[in-house]
């Protein structure tokens, strides 16, 4: 099976176009079969704070919150970097958060991933 690997490092409220992008690019590999897994770094972290993401929605795509659920719901893994959580003094056992996603990792686990990929993307 093919994998790739999605690096999200923006903020959602700022590049809402451009993480709606990405992570409808995940749900078409998954649908063709694909492994995908997505790490989200940096202000990309904030993705995983359903309260900072309610409501989003770019004009061409389902709600932020929506793909995400699509994507978890098709297989996809979904992991937070630790070091940028906390640079952000974002709680990831507060509500919601802590359930959005599959893990909270360090480098390793990315450099891991990475080298497996077939492709990896990032936004």
């Amino acid at each position: 099976m093919k994998k790739i690997v999605y690096v999200l490092t923006n903020d959602p409220k700022e590049r809402i176009e451009l993480i709606s992008s990405a992570l409808a690019q995940a749900l078409t590999a998954l649908s063709f079969g694909y492994k995908c897994e997505i790490f989200v770094m940096d202000n990309g972290v904030r993705l995983l704070e359903p309260k900072y993401i309610e409501g989003l929605k770019a004009k061409t795509f389902d709600p932020l919150s929506e793909l995400i659920q699509y994507y978890r719901d098709m297989g996809g893994q979904l992991y937070g970097c630790n070091p940028s959580l906390a640079s952000r003094n974002i709680n990831i056992d507060a509500e919601g958060c802590k359930s959005e996603a599959d893990g909270f990792v360090n480098a390793s686990k990315l450099l891991e991933s990475s080298v497996e990929a077939d492709a990896v993307f990032t936004y």
